[in-house]
């Protein structure tokens, strides 16, 4: 699923989660993709500041193909290079089950 231009934030046997570009560039679109062999009626997320605070970013997912869900967003730049974020993904399963994953990531100013 990733190439050299994705970066892979989570990997099971029944999903990938991967981010890209790998760089995680700030103040530029960024693109998440999650790949699931299990069926997803919704997804919510969000993006916080780990190294300091930077708010709140709401991430919208939308379905592409039936295993496959996207979403795009941007992160503001700091006065950290390597800003520490934590990226929550609250997945909710067509047969009522539910999952968080949390996962954290470190964006970049190239």
């Amino acid at each position: 699923m990733t190439d050299q231009s994705e970066l892979l934030l989570y990997d099971s046997t029944a999903k990938q989660l991967s981010i890209s570009p790998a760089s995680i560039p700030v103040e530029s679109i960024l693109t998440l993709k999650l790949q699931s062999v299990e069926a997803i009626a919704a997804i919510t997320a969000e993006v916080t500041g780990v190294s300091m605070y930077m708010g709140r970013v709401p991430i919208r997912f939308r379905q592409i193909e039936a295993t496959l869900w996207q979403a795009e967003f941007l992160l503001g730049a700091c006065t950290d290079p390597a800003m520490k974020w934590q990226l929550q993904l609250h997945i909710h399963y067509t047969d009522g089950r539910e999952q968080l994953i949390t996962e954290l990531f470190q964006s970049s100013w190239r």
